[in-house]
């Protein structure tokens, strides 16, 4: 009877060795993602993926201007991270940690004015010329994005520094904060992204009077932020990589007819401790959405266009980005 025991329980024992090797394999084998975005526009187009997440997957909405810490160092923290694809240019462009997957976000800037005479287009931009434009973050994405459009249209422009008078001949670029996209501050026109663009018209006297994206490329936008995977995932769960990018094509579409509450609450739980949210119920619209161009393409059917806007904003400003190697894109 006791030898009968023995056995019993050594099997036992085996069973319990073999399921605890094979959930042991398992989480090896399958590690949790960690995956950063900014706040914004990056964290709209990931919102379906974070209000339905997997416990392999865990999501960090970050500050935009500390995104560029997760992918750097010696043993980065994001194994996927959305950035503007100027700083992911300069930062991974080798190819060598990092690939591109593909564009994320193809522009969100508008132009406001309480002066609604004129909708601007590439036939009447230069109707700017001696006005003075306020742009917020002038010295990243959105004035990069707007003198490579005014240099586009052979438009001359100025940066207006505290002691800068305007030029009547160029266009003069303003640098301002968010707050000061206001008609009390008195500027011809301004610059700002979505979903403040909105908020702006909703609260204030300005109107949209143009499309940068439009002006830019039709209907297409330009490339704004793309999403990079650890080139070490890529190479270990390569078949994964390619479920989650079928998985943001499908998270641009599910933003068409998801309610705010939804959207704003899937960001806003996966917010840093501290950081406050950008998105509220009481700023995001349907129409801050559809302008925010969230739309995801794999990087081997936009890389001629990345290739081609990062070299019109080196153009612009040879320190603001840098040519990519082919190996900066992951072709599927």
């Amino acid at each position: 009877m006791k030898k009968i025991l023995s056995a019993i329980c050594g099997t036992l024992a085996a069973a319990f060795i073999f399921v605890g090797s094979a959930c042991s394999t398992k989480i090896e084998t399958n590690p949790t993602k960690e995956i950063y975005m900014p706040d914004g526009a990056p964290a709209l187009a990931m919102a379906q993926l974070m209000a339905s997440e997997s416990e392999t997957e865990s999501y960090h909405v970050v500050d935009s201007s500390t995104i560029q810490t997760y992918v750097t160092g010696e043993n980065p923290k994001a194994d996927l991270c959305i950035l503007p694809l100027n700083l992911a240019s300069k930062l991974l462009g080798t190819g060598e940690t990092y690939q591109m997957l593909g564009t994320v976000t193809h522009g969100n800037l508008y132009m406001l004015s309480t002066d609604t005479s004129v909708q601007y287009t590439t036939e009447n931009l230069d109707g700017l010329i001696g006005k003075t434009v306020g742009v917020v973050q002038l010295q990243n994405v959105p004035g990069l994005t707007f003198k490579v459009i005014l240099e586009q249209n052979e438009i001359p422009w100025q940066e207006m520094g505290n002691s800068t008078q305007p030029a009547a001949d160029k266009v003069n670029l303003k640098a301002v904060t968010p707050d000061a996209v206001s008609p009390a501050t008195g500027l011809d026109c301004y610059v700002a992204p979505e979903p403040a663009a909105s908020l702006k018209v909703s609260k204030t006297d300005l109107e949209f009077v143009g499309d940068l994206q439009q002006l830019y490329g039709g209907e297409k936008g330009y490339p704004q932020a793309v999403l990079v995977a650890k080139k070490s995932l890529i190479q270990t769960h390569e078949d994964w990589v390619k479920s989650f990018m079928t998985s943001m094509t499908n998270a641009a579409k599910w933003l068409e007819t998801a309610e705010i509450k939804t959207i704003v609450s899937a960001v806003s739980s996966h917010l840093t401790d501290g950081l406050t949210p950008s998105l509220t119920e009481n700023n995001l619209s349907a129409t801050a959405i559809e302008h925010s161009g969230i739309r995801f393409e794999k990087a081997s059917d936009c890389k001629e266009e990345v290739n081609g806007f990062l070299e019109k904003m080196i153009k612009v400003n040879p320190e603001s980005a840098k040519a990519v190697s082919d190996n900066f894109y992951y072709h599927v």
